[in-house]
């Protein structure tokens, strides 16, 4: 048996029988894991309520390389991101990113460059009113880790340089058309410059940080259509969280 000792978020947990529960923990150091926990209803237990996703752990699992359960030896609370569990437009938007980086990713496979983006976007999170752009800006630098960059560049079809101009998107395509090849492809979207000029500066810098100021509503919108029907596409399906995130 080996110990592993990570930082790490909680992804979900569901029931294991009458007295345990399986958390998924996304660690900094092993990447995906499942832990079989005791799930304990006595307040006087200092984990109590420690299972619960957008908390930042201090998480000790122990078991055999390779195996698909482990066991919890013991955790301890790092950070809170308190103010994400007292208004509930910013719960939304954390379990959001939770979804994410749970769909995105296998399990023992280490990305610690989403763990880092992940803490840093919650505590961007922590300190706005308005985390829509926050939101745009986790979905973009999460799709870029992944190998997923749109292509904003060239033509994905025939690679031509693009002219400085609104274009068509295709999400499962992954990029830009040009002129020409926007009509030959289905299923696309009309972006507009400045929604354009948004995406490659975000690239172009790889911040979480706000943009001030922020697009108008209308670009907004636009942005969020475009991301998430890429997002969609690439991760293969949709996600639970979406929906509830516009409630």
């Amino acid at each position: 048996m080996a110990l592993y000792h990570s930082a790490a978020f909680v992804l979900h947990t569901y029931k294991l029988g009458d007295a345990d529960q399986i958390v998924v923990l996304f660690t900094q150091e092993f990447g995906k894991l499942r832990v079989v926990a005791r799930r304990s209803h006595s307040p006087r237990r200092s984990t109590a309520g420690y299972y619960q996703p957008l908390l930042l752990l201090n998480a000790i699992v122990y078991g055999r390389p390779g195996q698909a359960l482990y066991r919890m030896h013991s955790v301890d609370l790092v950070q809170a991101f308190r103010p994400l569990h007292e208004d509930f437009l910013l719960l939304r938007s954390g379990l959001y990113m939770t979804e994410l980086i749970d769909v995105a990713t296998q399990e023992r496979a280490p990305v610690p460059e989403l763990f880092t983006l992940l803490q840093e976007t919650l505590q961007h999170l922590t300190q706005t009113a308005t985390p829509r752009m926050l939101l745009r800006l986790f979905e973009l630098r999460l799709l870029t880790v992944l190998g997923y960059t749109p292509q904003l560049v060239h033509c994905v079809q025939c690679t031509r340089n693009l002219e400085a101009q609104a274009q068509t998107f295709s999400p499962r395509l992954g990029g830009l058309l040009c002129l020409r090849c926007g009509p030959t492809v289905p299923h696309t979207s009309v972006v507009s410059l400045v929604a354009l000029q948004f995406l490659r500066h975000a690239l172009e810098s790889g911040t979480t940080m706000g943009i001030q100021p922020e697009p108008s509503v209308m670009v907004q919108q636009e942005l969020e259509c475009l991301l998430h029907g890429h997002l969609t596409s690439c991760l293969g399906r949709e996600l639970k969280s979406y929906a509830f995130l516009h409630l």
